[in-house]
Formats: structure tokens, sequence, C-alpha cells
């Protein structure tokens, strides 16, 4: 990534703690008249106090004639030394260099954090309205306790009749899952499925109706049943009717259910996490879960058990999302306000989903109020948000918007270095679900979703990029547990850049990315003991790889590196088996079909050879669809868990996953300008095999929750960039890869306290990642042929979250995080070529840059919870990184009188402070 790139995002955090007098900031008032260059310097050097490093030999006799006023150290320098091809670079230390093609080599640590948080809602007891007679009052309406179904004047049918209908939260119109509707007198019930949606065949007649909930009040309803028909029962939210601090939650059972390394966590879960500026971030929660490391602070990219940000897959309403981070990776892409809840796959992944080797990111947007309108919002240091919400036909549709922006330009022009002043860093998105019932059985979603970013550093280079895309789903409940689902979606991924820092080198380019995808998808229960997922899925890939221009005076030549087009088409069906209470096993297969298209020229090349211009033979040129290159793979899934007991199970998975997309990068962390590029004629799809085994366990009657998971995967066809490849001109994408295998191992210990007034958790994580890449040929080697440390691996990670709950209103929160320092590349001795000198690098990743510390604190303050109120407001005060650790952000090396420096820079070497205020329209409970 450029270091001007990178120096902009991170000026953007830093003024907010203070605004230093830096290098940089240096105003020249006086004149400098018939100086010699070395006179020049020291003056400077004195009057300023700072030190200038420059190669004599690279600055040419001439006299400095100035006349400054109120202008700029860097900028005269800059146009000084402009004319000889000089550049001036200030480094961390505050130090100017002078020289001639300056080359910092920056390397971006990461971060390993572990496990989700609980949602802790105090409420307080209910008054119910005798008065009713049939109805219970609630905070928000009258409930009924007496139903009647069918048609009362005709009377009652002889013959048995089918009914159904949903069961909802009365408190925000959503569907209740997974309440069981027990029939007192038949003895006998059923559940809801995910819509919540229920059918049950009877005789007509009188009934009680009990309903059971974990989320809300158990209910008992007299039924009175005519004919076949249909009803809606509002169910009340069972934290109504407590005095204590209850914990609701959409975690998947530890101990009862079959999947392993899976975290579903909702977003109301994660307000109260201290982070960056006070922006709830999806990804930065992501990054506490054990076994997902970040790709460096402030970035919202992350790998999974040792492996590369490509290889995580991530949907949000079956949009896939090809860049999730916006401002180069300080945030996600993802407004929270308009987000329900995210399920994160790591260890066994369903075999619905395929395309990934390391995880899948499943997002699930909040779907509008069927009831009412609703607004919240929210504004913090550098951004605002809206969220609009409510019913388009009561009971039958609703809408729901929202948008986000940033305003982060302010701070830019807080700076006095002119550059920065005049700089730009701006992004927003936008959500908008429309939902439609159109009976019981048949629900239709409308989704859609764009994000947009433009960085610009003053007078050198400008960057755009955009995300877009588009669903519709509509699902078919068949009954309470079996459904259908078919979708249709659309997302688009585009980049431009445009740089001016080298005038006669300046250029632009672009690419984009589009994906057209079709799914359907059934969930069937033939039998008691056994569920059924199958479905067919296909994604067409059409990939722009883009030009790179001149821009006006610039004497590049033009590129046109012209476009792909793949097909990839799969068929999965696995079955869950519960074999008895106390053994489940799910199995499945994943057949994938993959088509590489035409039109496209392929270089052939010598078998067995490496792919370099040497052995090239020839080139093939194929007709638009034309099937160039087809792979075909069978994936298989399977899970097991065995329940010792009521708390104390064991679980073992297999995961086997093909990818056929991946994405071109030389840096660590997710920058806009990395490039995706399809698997072809001469780029082997990459496959992965991982095997797991946890012990999941609850103590003290659930008081505590523990797990201790291990794993081993393997990783083959990995694609690795060669030494020295260039990103941005990438004509022949195979002779600058290579492909080899990556090695993970690694444990996982998590201890969680999910209830009271003091919850949270802590968790360790040790692990291993190791990357080959060796041939017989030594073109075909990196490190010489011998393992090195994958980018990302992180021995060891410790990560503790604490959650207070003060009184009704305060809350405070706490995180610490530890993770060892990421592999890098040292300068390992220098030696001398023709009197020049030069340096000798260490094997690849042989060191580590220094240990990661941070710890982050939060205070919350909830407005007056008076039950009638125009709005709801509540403040959050948080600092991100408390003890103000300079925590390597890259570590890069200068050579200074005839020595090799190292310099470690810190993106947020001081506490970050932030002051975030929240609204929404109504009471605290609304």
């Amino acid at each position: 990534m450029n270091k001007r790139y990178i120096l902009i995002f991170s000026l953007i955090l830093l003024i907010i703690v203070e605004l230093k007098s830096q290098t940089d900031q240096i105003i020249l008032t006086q004149n400098y008249q018939n100086l010699s260059w070395e006179t020049f310097v020291n003056e400077i050097q004195k009057d300023h106090q700072i030190n200038i490093y420059y190669d004599q030999t690279a600055i040419p006799n001439f006299k400095i004639q100035l006349q400054t006023q109120n202008k700029s150290l860097l900028l005269i320098l800059d146009q000084i030394l402009e004319p000889f091809d000089i550049n001036t670079f200030v480094a961390p230390s505050g130090d100017l260099v002078i020289s001639k093609g300056i080359v910092f080599k920056k390397i971006k640590p990461q971060l390993i954090n572990v496990s989700p948080s609980v949602v802790i809602k105090e409420t307080k007891p209910l008054k119910t309205d005798e008065s009713m007679g049939e109805f219970l009052k609630t905070q928000n309406e009258y409930l009924a306790t007496e139903i009647v179904i069918g048609n009362k004047i005709m009377g009652r049918t002889p013959d048995k009749v089918n009914i159904g209908g949903h069961v909802l939260n009365a408190s925000n119109k959503k569907p209740v899952e997974g309440a069981t509707l027990f029939f007192d007198e038949l003895g006998s019930g059923v559940a809801t499925d995910q819509n919540g949606y229920f059918t049950y065949e009877l005789r007509p007649g009188k009934y009680t109706l009990i309903i059971n909930s974990i989320s809300t009040k158990d209910s008992k309803i007299a039924l009175e049943v005519y004919s076949a028909g249909e009803a809606n029962i509002y169910l009340e939210d069972q934290s109504y009717m407590l005095k204590e601090v209850v914990v609701s939650s959409k975690e998947i059972d530890p101990i009862k259910s079959n999947q392993m390394g899976v975290e579903k966590i909702t977003t109301q879960s994660i307000k109260e996490i201290p982070l960056i500026l006070g922006e709830v971030d999806i990804l930065k929660v992501a990054q506490m879960l054990a076994g997902v490391q970040s790709t460096g602070e402030g970035t919202s990219g992350f790998n999974v058990r040792g492996s590369p940000t490509d290889q995580n897959l991530f949907i949000i309403n079956d949009v896939h999302v090809y860049n999730p981070a916006h401002l180069g990776g300080f945030f996600s892409a993802f407004n929270s306000d308009a987000i329900d809840d995210f399920t994160l796959y790591k260890s066994n992944i369903p075999v619905k989903y395929g395309g990934r080797l390391s995880s899948i990111f499943d997002i699930g947007a909040k779907e509008g109020d069927l009831k009412s309108f609703k607004a919240n919002g929210g504004i913090s240091p550098i951004t605002g948000r809206l969220l609009l919400e409510g019913p388009i036909k009561k009971e039958k549709s609703s809408y729901l918007m929202s948008i986000r922006s940033t305003y982060s330009d302010w701070m830019l022009k807080l700076v006095k270095d002119v550059e920065i002043k005049n700089s730009q860093a701006h992004f927003g998105d936008v959500f908008t679900n429309f939902t439609f019932i159109l009976n019981p059985k048949n629900k239709v979603n409308l989704f859609s979703y764009y994000s947009n970013d433009f960085l610009s550093f003053y007078q050198r280079t400008n960057y755009g990029y955009e995300n877009l895309g588009s669903s519709i789903k509509w699902r078919h409940s068949i009954n309470s547990t079996d459904y259908f689902d078919l979708v249709l979606s659309y997302s688009k991924y585009s980049f431009d850049e445009e740089n001016t820092e080298l005038g006669l080198q300046a250029y632009k380019q672009s690419n984009k990315l589009e994906h057209y995808e079709f799914k359907a998808n059934a969930l069937l229960t033939p039998a008691e003991e056994h569920s059924l997922n199958f479905g067919i899925h296909s994604i067409l890939y059409q990939l722009d790889k883009g030009d790179f221009l001149p821009i006006e005076q610039s004497i590049i030549e033009p590129k046109y590196f012209g476009e792909e087009k793949g097909l990839e088409t799969s068929l999965y069906l696995s079955d869950e088996w519960w074999l008895n209470d106390q053994f489940t096993a799910t199995a499945g297969i994943r057949f994938n079909n993959y088509f590489y298209l035409g039109p496209q020229k392929i270089n052939n090349y010598q078998d067995g050879m490496p792919l370099i211009p040497d052995y090239l033979t020839g080139i093939t040129e194929y007709g638009k669809n034309e099937v160039i290159n087809s792979y075909h793979h069978l994936d298989f899934r399977m899970a097991t868990n065995y329940i010792i007991n009521d708390e104390l199970s064991v679980k073992l998975s297999y995961n086997q996953l093909h990818q056929y997309l991946f994405m071109f990068s030389n840096t660590i962390a997710v920058s806009p300008n990395d490039k995706w590029k399809l698997t072809d004629a001469n780029i082997k799809p990459l496959s992965g095999d991982q095997l797991s085994l946890g012990l999941y366990s609850n103590l003290y009657k659930g008081k505590l929750e523990t797990s201790v998971e291990v794993y081993y995967k393997k990783i083959h066809n990995l694609v690795e960039m060669r030494d020295g490849a260039d990103l941005i001109i990438n004509e022949v994408p195979e002779q600058n890869t290579l492909q080899g295998e990556l090695e993970a191992y690694g444990i996982e210990m998590m201890i969680k306290k999910p209830r009271g007034k003091l919850n949270g958790w802590i968790n360790y994580t040790f692990s291993n990642a190791m990357v080959t890449v060796d041939d017989f040929y030594p073109e075909n080697r990196i490190n010489f042929g011998n393992p090195y440390n994958s980018n990302y691996d992180r021995p060891h990670a410790i990560n503790a979250v604490a959650n207070l709950k003060l009184a009704r209103r305060f809350s405070l929160s706490s995180n610490f995080v530890y993770s060892s320092g990421r592999p890098i590349t040292y300068p390992a001795a220098t030696y001398y070529l023709v009197g020049a000198e030069t340096l000798h690098y260490s094997e690849r990743n042989e060191y580590r840059i220094p240990d990661y510390i941070r710890w982050d604190v939060s205070i919350k303050m909830e407005g007056s919870l008076k039950k009638k109120k125009l709005a709801h407001g509540s403040w959050s005060f948080s600092v991100y990184n408390l003890l103000g650790r300079n925590n390597a952000y890259s570590v890069y090396f200068k050579s200074e009188e005839g020595k090799i420096q190292g310099y470690k820079m810190s993106i947020f070497g001081s506490p970050i402070v932030s002051l975030t205020y929240n609204f929404k329209l109504g009471n605290y409970d609304n």
C-alpha cells in the first residue's frame, strides 16, 4: 500500500487526540538568499530543531534563492528538489530523509480477538387491567386471551381441519422462532418455524393452548375452532415480567447444537463494547472471536485461522460484498444500525455455502416494523447516521431505510500542513429493505445496498471505490418446520485510481467485478429424526480487469488488461440425523462445477515447466462463452455431536471446500486497489480440508459456558505473489504468482459468563500457520522452498471482555487484548556490489514485530426511562487504547551513518477518546 495512502488515514485518527507540531507542519517565515545547499540545511536544522538526512552525492551544486513568507518546509523542499527528481520523506521519528528513489517497505500487524457479547435488558413489573376481561394489557397494547378460528355462524365442521398462523412479539411485531404451542386436551403440540409460523391438524372444538418461548412470556389462551383458518398470536416480551436483569441472545445452543466454530450475535449485544471513535462495527466485533486475526490496527479485513483475507465470504441478505471496508479499512462498510444479526462459520460450514475456504460471514439486515413508524440514529466524531422504518400496509408490508455518511474532512482542515489540509477522505452507505407478507405462508423481501468511498491525497493520489448490490427473496413456508427459498441477487465492486505523484509517470487505472447469482434452497423434515437441506446455487462472474492509462503529460504506455468470465454452479444435499437423545450427526455433499469462459487469449507453456516467458510456446484464442477450462469437485461436510449430559458435549467436524476466485495483493491489510482474479487455465482452483474437535460445557447451571476446540487444516494451491511482482501492471498473472500449501493448527479455549450484572468472557488461542511453496525448479520456489510462517500467524492471543451494569441507566465495559507479534522479514546483513551497499534479508517471515497489548474502556448512560416521551437518547463515552501503548503498525529500516536502523510506526500511539450520542423516537422499551 502506498505510504501516503496509509498516512492520510492515520492522521484522521491521530489529530483527534492531539494536534502536534510535526515536521510536516513546519512553516518557514524568513528569506534565504544566495546560500549553498549545506548552509541552507544547517540553518533549517538549527532554527527548527530537526534532523535532515540526505545523500551528498545526489545533491547538485546550486544556490538557494528563496523569498518566502509562511510557507510549508515540505512544500518548499519539493519545489527546490523536483527538477532533480529528488524526493523528501518524513520518518515517524520526525526526521527528514532526502534522496533519490526512497523505498520503505511497510508491513501491517494483526490482532486476534474473541467471542460474542450478550444483550442485557433491565425491566420492571407489569401491571394488568382486570377490567379488560378477555385481554391482557402490556406496555404497548392489549393481548388476546381467547381466540376463535373459523366461521362461527356456520358452526363446527365434523372432520379434522388445518389451523395456522404467526406467533409474533407484541413489542416489536417480529416473528417468534421456536415457540412451542401445546394443546392441553390433546397432549401434543407444534413449534413455530423461522418466520414464527405454525400449522396443526385437529378436530373443531374448544382447547386450552399453552405457548412457551425463551424470548417471551409463557401464555395460556382459550382457543375455539369452528373450521379451517388462521390467526396471529401476539406474545408479551418476557423481559416485561421480570424485576431482574435478563439476557436475550440469538446464540446457538453450545451443548445441544450440532454446529461448532459458529458464532451468531445480535447487533444489540455489541453496543456496549468500546470501539474506535464510537462507531459500532460488526467486523471489529468479529475480530474478538477466537481464531480471528485483524490484518492491522484500525482495519476491517481479518484472517481466520491463518488464512488470507480473500478466503472469507461476506454476505448481507444474499448480496456478496467484495470490499467490506470504508476509508481503506478503518471502518466496515456495514452500518450496524441496519443489521439484525450476523453469523460467522469457521469450523462446521453448512453445505449450502461454498466458494471460500476459511469462513462465511452471513449478515442479516433488519426488517421494517409492521405496525408503527420508528426512527433512530446517532452522531459520532466523524459520522452521522439515520434509520427510518415503518409499515407500508399494517401487518402486511414494511420498509426500512438506513443512511450513514462521514464528515471527516473538517478534521483535515485543522492540520496546518498544506497537503493534509487540502486532502479529502469521506464515505457513505445506504440500506433499504422492503418486506411483503403475501399470506401466512409466503413472504418476499426486496433488499438493496450501496456504499462508496472517495480518498484524495492533495495533488498526489485519488481513490474511488464502491459496492452495489440488490436481492429479491421469496420464502414459502410449507409447514411449521419446512420451507423453500428462491433468491436472485446482483452485486458489483468497482475501483478507480488516479496517481499524479510523478508527473511523467502519472497514471489512472480501474477495474470492476460483477456477480449474478441464482439460488434455490429447501429445508424438509421427512421424518421426526431427519432434517434435509438441499438446493442449487449458480454464480456468473464478469470481471473487467481494467486498464492502465497515462494522465496529461505522462509518458507511460497505455495498457488494457481485458475481461474474464466464469460460471460456478453447485448442487448440494445434507441430512441432519438425530440417532437418539444423545447422538446427532450431519453429513452433506456439494458438487461444484466451474467453467472458465471466453473470449480470452491463453498462454501455452511447456508441460511441467515453470510458467515464465522462457517456456512460452504459443497463444490460443477462444471465442465468446467458449469453455476454456472446466473444473469439477465434490466437497464433503460432516459433523457429529455426542451429548454426555445436559451440561457437557463432544463435537467433531470435517470440511472440504473449493475456491475459484482469489485476490492479488502485495500488502497484508485490505487495500482498495487489491484486485480480484478468476482461476483459469494456468492458475488452479484453491482447495482446503479442515478437521475440528471440540468439548463444550455449561457449569453452575449455565452460569458459566466453557469450550475447548482444536483444529487442523490444510490449503492446497494457495496463491502467493512472486518476490518483486508488480500488482498494478500485471498483464500475465500466472508469471507473477506461484501456488503452494498452507498448513495450520491450533487450540481455542474460552470461558464465558453470559448473565448477571457482571458478564463477559476470556479466551486464549494458540495457533500456528506455515506456508510452503516448493518445486523441482528454483523459479517455482519461495524462501528456497523452505516452509515459512504465514503473514497472519500469531501463536498466542488472550482476549478479555467485561460488562458491568452499574445501575438501570449506567453501564461500564472494558476490553483487554494481547497477541504475539506477526511475522516479518528483517535485513540480516549488508554487502557491496560494484561499490554499492546492498541489503541482504533474512528468510521470509523469520522474525516478528513486537507483541500487541491494548486496553479499552467505555461508559454508557441512558436518558430518562419514562414510559411516554417523544424520543429516547443515550450517551456513550469510550477510550480506545487507554494505556497509550505504541503498538507497531509497521516496521521498516533505513541506513544511517553506515548502520541499519529499524523504526516502528504506530497508528494509535495515544488514547483515542470518543463521545457518541444515539437517539430514537419513542420510549426506552420501544
